[in-house]
Order: structure tokens, then sequence, then C-alpha cells
């Protein structure tokens, strides 16, 4: 699914991902474990093309090395960030109907039906669904932002910095 190779990022001329290569077939689970500033965040946005990077990256088939962040997107690859990233000022169905962009994009028949799934499975959800997501608790923005990175239904789903997540959730 996902052929790392030799896999580069220096910043101000220093490396911090040297020579990177490992595979990921589907299905597999990873884990990338070090301590601070081994460079765990910096490959995994490198690998998502928040950060550029020198290597090769094919994916289903696809070099996708050169594409943009969208495009890598598009394929069908998805970070959460550690930071998780949410739209404060946005709701909760807000801030999950944008994390649904592929499908949407795509055309893919029923991808918002995909919210009602991920609702059965994070607490109180559905009466939650107006309420703005920077003012949920810790724990809530870190369920917001899994079940965002999840309705863009990927193929591949990079999580930064958890360390525990949700029960099983069915990826397509």
């Amino acid at each position: 699914m996902l052929d790392v190779d030799k896999v580069n990022k220096a910043f101000s001329g220093l490396a911090t991902v040297n020579d990177v290569s490992f595979q990921i077939r589907a299905s597999d689970i990873v884990g990338l474990i070090g301590p601070n500033g081994a460079g765990k965040s910096t490959l995994l946005n490198a690998l998502m093309g928040v950060l550029p990077m020198r290597g090769s990256l094919p994916f289903d088939g696809e070099d996708v090395a050169r594409l943009t962040l969208e495009g890598r997107v598009m394929r069908g690859i998805a970070l959460m960030p550690e930071k998780r990233e949410l739209f404060g000022s946005m709701s909760l169905e807000d801030n999950l109907v944008l994390g649904g962009w592929r499908p949407r994009r795509q055309r893919v028949a029923g991808w918002r039906d995909h919210m009602d799934t991920l609702c059965t499975l994070f607490p109180r959800p559905k009466e939650r669904r107006t309420q703005l997501a920077g003012t949920l608790s810790g724990g809530e923005h870190q369920m917001l932002a899994f079940g965002r990175a999840l309705m863009g239904q990927p193929k591949l789903l990079m999580l930064e910095g958890v360390g525990h997540f949700p029960p099983a959730f069915p990826m397509s």
C-alpha cells in the first residue's frame, strides 16, 4: 500500500529525517516510537505533504511524493495531527463535514451517512452536533479530530501523538 523509500527532510541543512525506508501493507498497524525530537512528527508531516521531502513515496501504485497535500488527501491518505487543528468557531458537525471533503469531491454516494456511524462511536454526539468545537473538552477534541479524519474515508490513516483511540471503526 505505502512504500516509504529513502525519505529525507532537513531544516536549515540539519537532517531530521535521513534515508527512512519501510513498507506498509493494507491492514497493517504500524507504530513509530522514539524520543522527543527524533523526527516522528516531521516524518508524518512529510508523508502527508505538509512539509516538503526528498525520496519516493509509492502509494497504491503511484508515487505521491510530488503531490500536494490536497493531492495526497484525494488519493486516500489522512493525518490526524497531535494538535488536532480543529476549527473552534465552527460546529462539531461542520468540522466533520469538512473532513468529508474527499468523498464529497469524488461524488461518493451517501458520504454524509458516514457521520451517523461516527456518532454511534462517540459519547453524546447527536446532542452536540451544533456545539462549537472550541467549547469541547480535550478528550472530545481528540474524538472530533479522529472522526474528522475518518469522514474522509481514507485508505491510510496516520495518527500523530495518540496514546489510545476509539473502538474499531469500519473503514469502508
